[in-house]
């Protein structure tokens, strides 16, 4: 917990330390104080307005969460004005005043803009201002910021390092005002808090650490780059101090070429003393007076005895007549030191850089004269060193210091100490007894001149591609975070269409199949591979079924429609893609009852894209429908039968007293008419017969009327005469077929007998009878026959009629409950399903006898073992 807190604040604890640090610089120029701006000599100070800078920066990245971020992008603003006018005065070199508006400098060593911060640090502060300035919840305004920050932490870490290591690594800004060692560091904090400000916003975007290797890119490739950079700067730093050191050794090989010739001339002249060459100083004198023609920036010839007098001196005048009889000396120990020295041998010596007796600073040359060994005085050259090193040491664009035993002996221009201490080269020059100290530093324009542009053009390149790898990598990461993301979702899709017990297929905007979930797989026995881009959802359907739908279709809608795309634009319209219910084929045949919805599938612009299509399948629930439909139909079939029968036995018992009395009355009215005499009146006898017939069908059709009552009764199966079982059916319809003009006849085996409930094959027989009747009206030869005959297989009871027969196309349907081919209001389709179900409780089975050429009904009996 207490370093999650740490972590979240540690960009305002690092702002806050850059917030005193600057308090304090501009606190030192407030106070005119060097020691607090620029914490030592060979440093560069902080002026005041980058301090005011760090304070204001530091202060828009400790209140970047604040609530109202106002007070930020206050104090960002004066920093990007700050920096941005003082690089303004640097590009077009003018001054508006910003070095000196909030403080007049008192201090310029290390500057050569007094008060004016360094190139380097204004573009920082610019960057770091800049980055702070961004949206930070956009991730590419967070790779821009990243960038500027990560440039900064670079310049900043490479100037404060330059400072520890001995480098210059202003080298490249176009003003080598060094950036401070305190400026670098609070940059780099304040480059460090933008970093971790921004990994924070970074890590809110995703909570993926893969959204923060982007980042970890971009600065890891422009700090990269900003080394090389600056490993480029400093090759190009050391050419150029490898030319200032050609500079030094040419300097003095001039020294030596301008030493020599003045050497072999005194050694001449030397040589002519010692041969008598010079009988009187006459001849001497125009001997050094054509010396002098020679060897510009000559102060004197002098000759002196073995005793180190001066004995003639050229020219006279200037003093020269006041050093004759004079030691060479005078009052210098160094010159009378190296005089000693020459009487010990034959060297040449060149004294150090003296006071002169007649006026001057310079140095003498001596070349001692001998006699064969003997020692007999020496020739001396006293030169000024002022004008001859102006004429000797003239390196143009390089400012020059000669120190000769730590003194300062010539100087040509004043370098800045800071700027001097990185490019200054030192050399040693010790010829002919002197130890000279030169020192040599190059202007900046030399130094301009003698760069390349490759280190620029590195660090622009390098930048560049940092941050277009960066942003690769997002888009690299989004694609991949994209395709996981669809990976899931097709996975989540996937085992959703598998987990449910539902049917999905999904078309193309051709109604081609794209793909079918593993239901659809498992029970329509296809496979993805065989219809995936290859197959219509046709292909599963009842083709019957589909062009009855299509014609259907085409009568509502007034056009012809084809299978296709048209086909499911014209059931859309109709709304039948709406839970409708369609017959679906497996691969082995096998029809299956679904409800099938279907819905296209869109783009952004509304056009259809595909179809996804989901079907159930209702097999079984409307198996059990039907099952629960015969149930109810059969419970109320038998409620009807029992309520029938109840009437039956009621009217059978109400119609058979009268028919006791009437048939007892006709008895009494035969014996009647036979004690008359009028036994043997065949009119009277006729009349009789008609009514006993009459009484004796209406017994008849009271038999069957007592046979249906027989069903609310719980009796059980038994052997019934199936002779008179037609006998008793037909009782009830015979009238109605004459009526009809309808021939009924039947054709009985006779002795067949089955063990069953009468009353219900007789409702059975009755049922195919007027179903019979029904199906001969429109015939021209209008006939029922009814048979019973016994098979190998069993017992047959059929009824066939001339009528037009059952069409092909509903054979299959017809034992269907509610299926009915009669007109509305003429039948409601349950006579056949009802009857074999009844058939059916009996072991037998009702049929439609396809191979006869007649409607023919079959019931069959299972061979029958009792009789």
């Amino acid at each position: 917990m207490l370093f999650t807190k740490f972590s979240q604040r540690l960009h305002q604890i690092l702002a806050s330390i850059v917030f005193v640090v600057g308090i304090a610089v501009m606190i030192g120029w407030i106070l005119q104080n060097p020691t607090i701006i620029q914490l030592g000599p060979d440093l560069s100070p902080m002026v005041f307005n980058t301090g005011l800078c760090l304070v204001a920066l530091a202060t828009g990245i400790a209140f970047a969460n604040a609530k109202t971020s106002l007070i930020s992008k206050v104090s960002v603003g004066v920093v990007v004005v700050i920096s941005g006018v003082t690089l303004i005065q640097y590009i077009f070199a003018i001054d508006l005043g910003m070095d000196t508006f909030f403080n007049k400098p008192f201090y310029s060593i290390g500057m050569p803009f007094p008060g004016r911060m360094a190139v380097s640090t204004a573009t920082c502060l610019l960057i770091l201002a800049l980055s702070c300035c961004q949206k930070k919840e956009k991730y590419t305004f967070q790779m821009l910021s990243a960038t500027g920050a990560s440039l900064v932490l670079g310049f900043s870490l490479i100037g404060s390092l330059s400072y520890f290591l001995g480098f210059n690594s202003e080298y490249g800004w176009g003003s080598f005002s060094r950036m401070a060692l305190h400026t670098s560091l609070s940059l780099t904090m304040l480059a460090l808090a933008t970093l971790w400000f921004l990994r924070l916003q970074v890590g809110k975007v995703s909570i993926h650490d893969r959204a923060l290797a982007p980042f970890f890119v971009v600065v890891t490739g422009v700090l990269t780059t900003i080394l090389i950079w600056q490993l480029l700067v400093l090759r190009d730093q050391e050419r150029n101090k490898r030319l200032t050191q050609i500079r030094v050794e040419s300097l003095k090989a001039h020294l030596d070429n301008v030493f020599t010739p003045l050497e072999k001339s005194l050694g001449q002249m030397s040589r002519r003393f010692s041969a008598g060459a010079y009988p009187n100083e006459k001849m001497w004198k125009v001997d050094a007076e054509g010396f002098f023609a020679e060897f510009r920036g000559l102060h004197r010839l002098f000759w002196a005895d073995q005793e180190g007098v001066i004995r003639w001196a050229y020219p006279a005048s200037g003093g020269g007549t006041q050093l004759l009889n004079t030691k060479v000396w005078g009052t210098s120990k160094d010159l009378q030191a190296r005089f000693m020295e020459l009487t010990k041998g034959h060297r040449v010596s060149l004294s150090n850089i003296i006071e002169f007796r007649t006026g001057g600073k310079g140095f003498v040359l001596f070349v001692p004269i001998h006699v064969e060994t003997k020692y007999e005085g020496v020739v001396a050259a006293a030169v000024l060193s002022e004008p001859f090193f102006n004429e000797v040491a003239d390196i143009p664009g390089y400012d020059l210091v000669i120190y000769e035993q730590g003194r300062e002996v010539f100087r040509k221009g004043t370098p800045d100490p800071v700027f001097a201490r990185d490019w200054k080269v030192n050399s040693s020059y010790r010829e002919l007894g002197v130890h000279w100290e030169i020192e040599v530093v190059p202007s900046d324009a030399v130094i301009r001149e003698n760069t390349s542009n490759l280190p620029g053009v590195v660090l622009l390149f390098g930048v560049s591609v940092s941050l277009l790898l960066g942003i690769a990598l997002r888009f690299y990461n989004l694609a991949k975070e994209s395709e996981r993301a669809a990976k899931e979702a097709y996975d989540f899709k996937t085992a959703g269409m598998n987990s449910v017990p539902l049917l999905i297929i999904s078309l193309d905007k051709n109604t081609v199949i794209r793909e079918m979930n593993k239901t659809a797989e498992e029970l329509l026995e296809y496979k993805n591979e065989e219809v995936v881009g290859q197959a219509t959802p046709l292909i599963f359907h009842d083709m019957n079924e589909v062009h009855e739908v299509r014609t259907k279709m085409e009568r509502e809608l007034g056009y012809p429609i084809a299978l296709g795309v048209d086909f499911i634009s014209a059931a859309d319209k109709l709304r039948m893609t709406r839970a409708s219910e369609w017959t679906q084929i497996s691969k082995s045949g096998k029809r299956y009852v679904m409800t099938m919805s279907m819905n296209p599938i869109r783009n952004e612009n509304g056009e259809i894209t595909g179809y996804l299509e989901i079907l159930e399948d209702v097999t079984e629930l409307r198996e059990k429908e039907k099952i629960l439909k015969d149930q109810e139909l059969k419970m109320l079939t038998s409620a009807r039968l029992a309520s029938l029968g109840e009437m039956a036995a009621g009217i059978a018992h109400e119609i058979n007293n009268p028919l006791a009395i009437i048939s007892g009355h006709v008895g009494v009215l035969r014996k009647t008419l036979q004690h008359k005499g009028l036994g043997d009146d065949q009119e009277l006898q006729k009349k009789t017969d008609s009514i006993e017939s009459v009484v004796q069908r209406i017994a008849k059709i009271v038999r069957g009327l007592r046979t249906y009552s027989r069903e609310s009764e719980a009796s059980g199966d038994e052997w019934v005469s199936i002779e008179s079982l037609v006998d008793d059916t037909l009782a009830f319809c015979h009238e109605r077929f004459k009526l009809e003009g309808v021939e009924l006849s039947a054709v009985l085996e006779p002795q067949l007998k089955i063990k069953a409930r009468s009353y219900q094959i007789s409702q059975v027989l009755l049922n195919l009878l007027n179903n019979a009747l029904d199906a001969v009206q429109a015939s021209k030869y209008k006939k029922v026959v009814i048979e019973a005959r016994r098979g190998k297989e069993g017992i047959e009871i059929s009824v066939s009629d001339t009528g037009p027969g059952v069409p092909y196309n509903m054979r299959e349907k017809i034992m269907e409950p509610f299926f009915t081919t009669k007109e509305v209001g003429q039948g409601v389709g349950l006579g056949l399903s009802i009857s074999q179900g009844i058939i059916q409780s009996h072991n037998g089975k009702l049929y439609l006898d396809e191979a006869s050429a007649k409607t023919r009904f079959v019931i069959w009996f299972p061979p029958q073992d009792n009789l």
